[in-house]
């Protein structure tokens, strides 16, 4: 009968295994969404966020990154991304912990007692003495598995579920996010550059001015303002040269630390800012932002969560059906007594019904909670999105009409520079005709600067990066600049 006993005993740890295992293989088994993303990551792409078994980047090595070497560096390195990649990892093992409640209780207690035993001579006379000394060595093992809770457990594990879904979509936003710093930032060091290159033409055109006014003063053409202007000039151009190199260089070391590599600057870019136009209308981009928009979808699944979390305290009313069995084997006292016990129990947990009636209150107010703050998102998505393709149309008719400026005050210098040269200009029209012509160069530049950076925010705002069209919004040469 012992030996059926601990058989019996052994039979309930090994089933409540293999169905432990069932229910995480089914728990894990999840189905994932099947949009386009931002940035698609895989567990194989995952990599420990170990600093020293990444790739060193030192400034004695250069490199050239596109924007698309920009995000993949960033998606290694920077320690944003990789800590929302841990972040989903502890959601998902809530999962596993949700469902370890059908997993055996195992309780293992060894005991060692020493019993003194006084009997009175009147009563128990054919004793030999009146005191009896014994020592037990009590080894015990004990198991305790619910069977069936009626649905408590599924309910938690489908809100383990829901959070976990969430948080992968927490992963994307960030990358989302991050993905727009990164190109603005790529952006915006493209236009320091070109703003760098303006200014350098700038000092070189007021070289060649200061030179010829004091070939007219020597020669007693121009009085001696015009040297002094162009001298004057030609100090506040090398000033903004030197102001527009630190802006770069301060560009630089953001997109270096937006990557997570702070400290390496020796590279430069390889891309050129686009003047491509975008096929999607405003209803077709609010339409994919509602189906892919990372943010939105992690909403969802957080109203979803919520709405498992208020079953599952309802379903606290329930009891539970649970299987036992316990065996202990009294070594070393007196009489050595085995003992072993299995069965089966219903029974309630702690149950406290006022209490678990203000727990569904809790859970039933924290859905509808989340329902409204997922309609507040949806809402803030439609209108960002609306208002960013908006921003777009808009900066596409601006650089058209810099343009247009641009060519009239690149004539409007090449005249008054003309005029200079043939000494009937002077140097006032002439320095007017330089700022005009720097001016409309940099708001060019800062008008395709504006357009690439809306176009970046309108495809945070969507979710995904949108694909361009083969038509430019105006075809420029480096000539026409």
């Amino acid at each position: 009968m012992k030996r059926f006993y601990i058989n019996c005993l052994i039979a309930i740890l090994i089933s409540g295994i293999a169905g432990i295992s069932f229910n995480t293989a089914q728990a894990f088994g999840l189905k994932h969404n099947k949009k386009s993303q931002a940035v698609s990551v895989s567990k194989d792409n995952k990599k420990d966020y170990n600093i020293d078994n990444r790739a060193k980047y030192t400034n004695d090595i250069h490199s050239v990154f596109s924007l698309d070497d920009c995000i993949r560096i960033a998606i290694e390195y920077n320690p944003s991304i990789q800590a929302s990649f841990y972040n989903q990892d502890a959601y998902k093992s809530r999962i596993g912990q949700a469902w370890a409640n059908y997993f055996p209780s195992i309780n293992v207690g060894f005991e060692l007692s020493r019993t003194w035993n006084h009997y009175n001579k009147e009563i128990f006379p054919y004793y030999s003495r009146n005191v009896y000394n014994t020592t037990g060595y009590v080894p015990t093992v004990s198991a305790n598995m619910l069977l069936f809770d009626f649905g408590k457990t599924k309910a938690i594990a489908d809100m383990a579920k829901r959070q976990y879904e969430g948080a992968q979509e927490n992963s994307k936003e960030n990358i989302n996010v991050i993905i727009y710093d990164i190109k603005a930032t790529y952006y915006n060091i493209l236009f320091a550059q070109a703003q760098v290159q303006v200014y350098k033409d700038t000092v070189k055109d007021y070289e060649l001015q200061l030179s010829q006014a004091k070939g007219f003063y020597v020669y007693g053409k121009k009085p001696k303002l015009d040297v002094v202007t162009a001298e004057y000039n030609l100090g506040k151009a090398k000033l903004n040269l030197v102001k527009a190199e630190e802006i770069l260089k301060v560009a630089k070391i953001r997109l270096s630390k937006i990557m997570g590599i702070p400290e390496y600057t020796n590279y430069e870019l390889s891309d050129e800012m686009s003047l491509n136009k975008f096929g999607i209308d405003t209803d077709e981009a609010i339409k994919l932002a509602f189906e892919v928009r990372p943010e939105l979808i992690s909403a969802q699944k957080e109203m979803e969560a919520a709405k498992m979390n208020l079953r599952a305290e309802k379903r606290n009313f329930t009891p539970n059906i649970s299987i036992y069995g316990s065996y202990a084997n009294n070594l070393g006292s007196e009489y050595n007594v085995n003992t072993a016990q299995v069965g089966v129990g219903l029974n309630y947990n702690g149950l406290n019904i006022l209490k678990i009636k203000k727990k569904v209150d809790e859970a039933r107010s924290t859905y509808n909670m989340t329902k409204a703050q997922y309609q507040e998102i949806k809402d803030t998505v439609y209108f960002n999105v609306k208002k960013c393709y908006t921003e777009l149309q808009t900066a596409a008719e601006a650089i058209v009409m810099a343009k247009l400026a641009l060519d009239q005050a690149k004539e409007q210098y090449r005249q008054v520079t003309g005029r200079y040269k043939a000494g009937v200009g002077d140097a006032i029209e002439l320095k007017d005709g330089e700022n005009t012509y720097l001016n409309a160069r940099l708001d060019f530049y800062n008008a395709i600067l504006n357009y690439n950076v809306t176009a970046a925010n309108l495809e945070q705002e969507i979710g995904i990066p949108l694909k361009q069209a083969e038509e430019k919004v105006i075809d420029i040469k480096q000539e026409d600049l």
